[in-house]
């Protein structure tokens, strides 16, 4: 997430600090309501980030109220990462 707010900042001053922006209110969002967004693959859930082509790759523990981020994912890259665990 670093590297592309820095990327995105030498594109134009301010758009890095508008990506980290996005990025923060998709979180809250989604720790808000974690079971807004369907279940994809292996039960996680994901979220797109408004104005920039990524998602939040997430599960829920429903049990324990926990959302567990697994990946800020830019769309461009092979889909099959996005469920790869780390």
């Amino acid at each position: 997430m670093e590297d592309s707010s820095d990327w995105y900042e030498e594109q134009a001053i301010g758009l890095g600090k508008r990506f980290v922006e996005m990025i923060k209110k998709t979180l809250v969002l989604t720790e808000t309501n974690p079971e807004a967004f369907p279940k994809t693959k292996q039960h996680f859930r994901e979220v797109v980030v408004e104005d920039f082509p990524y998602l939040i790759v997430y599960r829920y523990d429903k049990g324990e109220s926990i959302v567990n981020v697994l990946h800020v994912f830019h769309t461009s890259r092979n889909p099959k990462l996005k469920y790869r665990q780390q």
